[in-house]
């Protein structure tokens, strides 16, 4: 005896849903088990005339009375998908016919047709297929190298590339703070497209030259500031190198090599502003060590002797 069918079960709802609910739970359903979306597999087409007999129970408040009076036999008959309106048959009897010939309703075959739009279908036999989109035109792609200052400062560049048989010039703003390896895209400046569809467009494959004295981290620059031992014993006051000319660091009495000093807004531009330049102190020794040089560190030592690898 076949095991007494459950359409709350089947489609995953109580017996208080109401009809809205009723109604999701198949669409939901209906999306994961259509033939469009599994084909060639009947167990997935099995399960999809079983919540399709669900809802056409469940979905209709006549049947549901029934069905909650009675129970699945007053269903007896074996379910025919046509039974819920002929918009199923083109899947399994072709018996659907957007003319009208059907008996489902016209809110039954909006709502199916729009389960079929959420597969990406367009309905039965292309009836909301759209046309297909012209193609755009090719892009078009031109090295472009900057120097280090124009990056991050920003330039009016003029750029010129093969375009149309010919050579084209254009003026582009490279804004502030461009990265290396950024590309820059110029709309409408590519080809044109072959069957009406929007111009292509011109991308800038940005590099950017090394600079002698600064590196970049993100929006923050870099930079090694060379000491004397005594500048960096005594203190005082350094130049840094920036990118706008020098700026001045004050070296605390003891500063050590390696430290950081944080020179803020010197940096690269960005959407709050700028970065900042830091400063890295490298305690630098004499070119040439005479005799003077070895007494006067000799007597240092043993006047202040100190192990900066304690640790070790």
């Amino acid at each position: 005896m076949a095991a007494r069918k459950d359409y709350y079960s089947t489609l995953g709802v109580g017996k208080d849903a109401g009809a809205d609910a009723v109604k999701r739970a198949y669409r939901k359903l209906a999306r994961k088990w259509h033939p469009d979306v599994n084909p060639g597999d009947t167990a997935a087409e099995e399960r999809f005339k079983e919540i399709s007999e669900a809802y056409h129970v469940l979905g209709d408040e006549k049947r549901r009375k029934q069905y909650d009076s009675v129970g699945p036999e007053a269903f007896a008959q074996e379910f025919d998908l046509s039974d819920f309106g002929d918009q199923f048959g083109s899947f399994f009897s072709g018996g659907f016919s957007p003319g009208g010939q059907g008996r489902g309703s016209s809110a039954d075959f909006g709502m199916f047709e729009d389960i079929l739009g959420g597969l990406g279908g367009g309905g039965f036999g292309g009836a909301r297929r759209q046309p297909p989109r012209p193609a755009a035109g090719r892009d078009i792609r031109v090295p472009l190298q900057l120097s280090f200052v124009d990056a991050i400062r920003g330039i009016d560049r003029t750029v010129a590339f093969r375009h149309g048989g010919g050579t084209t010039r254009t003026r582009v703003r490279i804004p502030a703070g461009v990265k290396d390896g950024t590309t820059i895209k110029v709309r409408d400046k590519g080809e044109p497209s072959p069957s009406g569809g929007p111009t292509g467009n011109l991308l800038l494959e940005v590099s950017v030259q090394s600079h002698p004295h600064l590196q970049r981290t993100g929006d923050d620059l870099r930079t090694d500031v060379p000491v004397t031992v005594y500048e960096a014993v005594l203190g005082g006051n350094v130049r840094v190198r920036t990118l706008d000319g020098t700026a001045t660091i004050n070296l605390p009495q003891g500063t050590r090599g390696g430290q950081v000093f944080r020179l803020r807004g010197k940096g690269a531009a960005n959407a709050d502003g700028a970065g900042d330049l830091l400063a890295r102190v490298v305690i630098q020794t004499p070119d040439e060590v005479d005799d003077d040089m070895v007494a006067l560190m000799e007597r240092f030592r043993d006047a202040h002797p100190y192990n900066p690898r304690a640790d070790e």
